[in-house]
């Protein structure tokens, strides 16, 4: 029986494979349970077999990710790495992610912020495998383009490197380690979008790996998550479900300028980093922000966010506005869209209804439901009348599941392309602000208001945030309030008496809508 050990590590060992290696090997900051670490000893020899020679520290991280218990489960669920720019974070990945698929055949995610870095860790994992015949022998397919890069072997192992996105995990139906590069800007909703795939697998794995965060630093504006985690890990040890935590960096009250510093703060200084290397950057960092830079990262001094930090939620509509387009009575409408969403997590789907008035434009969430088939399409067939236009569903979202069902049952359904399900967004709040749309009295729709928030698209403008509550109401008479402006034609002028609300008979077309 192999008794439970924590991973044994020395500050400065003597080191035959890198003799000009003189960083401090351990982490400043460390939190860790024991386990056995048969898989750690496995994936070192695995490495060494590819061609590659860890570092004592990265053979200490390697383990400690890699530790089971008695019952041959992850000792740590979830494992945080902290440690400056330029240290070798990368390659530990690499070899982790070569092990998980080729040993163990596992289905792994890497996100990253960016797609250059989740292209470099493809191209450094790749070079690996390639390189070495016994490899190749289980790879079936790889790729590397649009923002994907793949790993497939023939043992059912898989690896997908991209960016963070709503369809990251595409492919995956199942994801056994996910990881979380760059996490010094992961959002909550980011990692709402992928949790599910995670929790899908028999005993997942998340591996969050990052730089220091400062708060004042626009870059790490999402550094709360990360923030979290570390202070949760410090502060609030479970022996049931233990949090890893490995962070390295220099105690604040030494010298910035000390070699000593430098060595202190970085694992594999003599190896990656130096003294030269070191002075030019400080030279360059030659002002009051450079240097607040270089010790944030280059000596992992953060300034990490607390609870207290973060500003209470505002509401995107304030209450005021909403009670200004917000109507109890009834409303007339002609030439009326149809529009159908669903939460990320397929626990709620809602459809609604958007039309001309006099005025402007009204909206209405008809019908909120589970994600059941027949249920919407009898919802929306329900809806449907003489004068509907159109019928809108995002292909990327979760409601696409609902194409190919209405489109058996006769109807036409328009797939909204990402610039328009943005524009949605956009012109609902412009029409709130300028009083032109609508919306009839719900107090859940309410809710939806007052707790979304709004995220920036890598290509300009404003979405909801799907991930920031239960808010499908919300995002389909947004939807179909906008297509009213796409698809259906003006009103005429009133021949007649003005009517205190929508479009007299006479004039337009109009719509029942009966849900």
């Amino acid at each position: 029986m192999t008794t439970a050990t924590l991973t044994k590590r020395e500050d400065f060992p003597t080191c035959e494979a890198f003799p000009a290696l003189t960083g401090k090997q351990t982490p400043l900051n460390l939190r860790e349970a024991p386990g056995e670490h048969e898989h750690g000893r496995k994936n070192i020899e695995l490495a060494r077999r590819s061609g590659v020679e860890p570092m004592p520290w990265q053979e200490n991280e390697i383990n400690a990710i890699n530790a089971t218990g008695p019952d041959g489960r992850w000792v740590h669920s979830d494992a945080i790495l902290i440690c400056p720019r330029q240290n070798g974070k990368s390659l530990i990945v690499a070899l982790i992610v070569i092990y998980r698929i080729f040993v163990l055949g596992q289905n792994v995610l890497f996100t990253a912020q960016q797609w250059e870095t989740a292209k470099e860790q493809w191209e450094q994992t790749w070079k690996i495998v390639k390189g070495r015949r016994f490899l190749m022998k289980l790879h079936t397919a790889h790729t590397c383009s649009q923002g994907r890069g793949t790993i497939v072997l023939s043992n059912g192992g898989k690896v997908v490197f991209t960016t963070r996105s709503q369809d990251a995990g595409r492919g995956l139906t199942k994801v056994d380690l996910l990881i979380y590069d760059e996490s010094y800007n992961l959002s909550e909703s980011e990692m709402a979008a992928l949790t599910f795939l995670s929790q899908a697998a028999e005993d997942p794995q998340v591996f969050f790996m990052s730089s220091a965060v400062h708060q004042d630093f626009p870059q790490h504006k999402n550094g709360q998550v990360l923030s979290s985690m570390r202070a949760q890990a410090l502060n609030e040890w479970e022996a049931e479900d233990p949090l890893y935590l490995a962070e390295y960096a220099a105690p604040e009250d030494m010298d910035p300028q000390a070699e000593i510093t430098h060595r202190t703060a970085n694992p594999s200084y003599g190896v990656i980093a130096n003294a030269k290397k070191m002075h030019k950057i400080m030279r360059r960092m030659n002002t009051e922000l450079g240097r607040r830079n270089f010790g944030v990262e280059a000596l992992g001094w953060a300034s990490w966010f607390d609870e207290t930090d973060v500003d209470e939620h505002q509401p995107v509509i304030s209450d005021d506005a909403v009670n200004k387009v917000m109507t109890s009575g009834p409303v007339t409408m002609g030439y009326t869209v149809l529009a159908i969403d669903a939460a990320p997590d397929r626990t709620a789907v809602s459809v609604s209804a958007g039309g001309r008035t006099k005025d402007g434009v009204h909206g209405i969430v008809g019908w909120r439901g589970d994600m059941s088939e027949p249920a919407v399409v009898a919802a929306v067939l329900s809806a449907v009348g003489e004068t509907t236009q159109a019928v809108l569903i995002d292909p990327k979202s979760a409601a696409a599941v609902f194409i190919d069902p209405l489109e058996r049952a006769g109807l036409e359904i328009t797939q909204m392309k990402w610039n328009q399900v943005s524009g949605s967004c956009s012109a609902f709040l412009q029409g709130i602000d300028d009083r032109q749309y609508t919306l009839s009295e719900d107090a859940k729709l309410r809710d939806e208001i007052n707790v979304v928030t709004l995220r920036e698209g890598k290509e300009g403008g404003v979405m909801w945030e799907r991930y920031s509550g239960e808010v499908s109401g919300l995002t389909s008479v947004g939807m179909a309030m906008w297509g009213v402006q796409q698809f259906a034609p003006l009103p005429k002028k009133p021949r007649g008496a003005k009517t205190s609300v929508g479009i007299d008979a006479d004039d337009s077309p109009v719509s029942a809508i009966r849900f």
